[in-house]
């Protein structure tokens, strides 16, 4: 048992942390991703010669399971970043923990011995009595595993999903939330020496200053920044131009910062499945027949990168008593 093969679908941070689960124990873990990298929604993104975060910035732990495993984590750091709202008043400090020298690091050491295959969109899953066969989605057979786990954003789960119809409905209704973000390389530093900007703002959710996260260089810039547009804004603008949606936010930043930028790099992308409200009251969907499981944030309770990282836990827990009962031979 402890040396059969297991296929992860997805490299962010639920479907890393499974992998490491797995892995600890002895299990062949094979991890699927459609990108070329790790992290998914933490993932980082080059911008000239920096590196900027260009996912989810940091975490914000609530439950204390999930604060003492990032500080236990050697890659993982706190910082407590300079924080005003967009007027310009002075917030409380908060305290955060992220992955140095980016936000990728953390899935990537995740991964550890897992054969990792990136660039690889799987299409289908089919169960059978000789396992689970991954299905490229050109139709290609890629492996056969004793039991698959998929962890990617819902709408990208349901189809993987068919073979279990209660499996795929509620993928199917879990919500999905675009968010727009531009990264931006600055010729000059910015006269206002804040890291975070929040609160309310009819675009903006936040803009950070990403070269004053520990590790990060701004590279041939001054600074770099990320802009992160609110879900409402996203929500009607999903459909615009990423050149158009560019302007908007810049136009934006500036008129929070007061001074012209001269912007020498910048990068727009829509994450359009951002955020998920939570689509089912368990953490983690597995089915013993099939063999094929399911953990991801919009299943759990909470939400977000601590709702990947529990789901996946919970699964885990789960997978590493049930699979010790299955026998195929493969």
């Amino acid at each position: 048992m402890r040396h059969q093969s297991i296929a992860v679908v997805g490299a962010g941070l639920a479907g890393t942390t499974l992998t490491e689960r797995l892995l600890e124990v002895g299990y062949q873990v094979t991890v699927y991703e459609k990108s070329r990298g790790t992290g998914g929604r933490q993932a980082s993104s080059g911008l000239s010669e920096a590196i900027v975060d260009l996912g989810a910035p940091w975490f914000e732990p609530l439950s204390d399971k999930f604060r003492n495993w990032l500080e236990d984590r050697p890659e993982i750091q706190r910082f407590s970043p300079s924080h005003r709202d967009f007027t310009g008043l002075e917030l409380d400090p908060i305290s955060v923990y992220l992955a140095a020298p980016k936000q990728t690091t953390l899935t990537r050491n995740l991964l550890g011995s897992a054969v990792f295959c990136s660039s690889t969109r799987v299409g289908k899953l089919h169960p059978g009595s000789e396992g689970v066969a991954v299905e490229s989605d050109a139709g290609q057979l890629l492996n056969t595993h004793q039991a698959v786990i998929v962890t990617t954003p819902a709408p990208q789960a349901e189809p993987l999903l068919a073979t279990i119809p209660r499996f795929a409905e509620v993928a199917r209704s879990a919500e999905s939330i675009p968010t727009w973000v531009v990264a931006l390389g600055l010729r000059q530093k910015t006269k206002k020496s804040v890291d975070l900007f929040s609160g309310r703002h009819p675009l903006l959710a936040r803009a950070i200053c990403n070269s004053s996260k520990p590790g990060r260089s701004a590279g041939p810039f001054a600074e770099t920044w990320l802009l992160e547009a609110n879900p409402q804004w996203s929500e009607v603008h999903q459909a615009f131009a990423p050149k158009q949606v560019g302007a908007e936010l810049i136009k934006a930043f500036q008129s929070i910062m007061e001074e012209p930028l001269e912007i020498a790099a910048l990068r727009t992308h829509r994450w359009l499945y951002a955020r998920h409200g939570s689509a089912d009251s368990a953490d983690y969907l597995w089915c013993p027949k099939n063999r094929i499981g399911v953990c991801s944030d919009w299943l759990a309770t909470s939400t977000g990168s601590e709702g990947a990282w529990l789901s996946a836990n919970y699964l885990a827990d789960k997978l590493l008593t049930s699979l010790k009962t299955v026998s195929i031979n493969l």
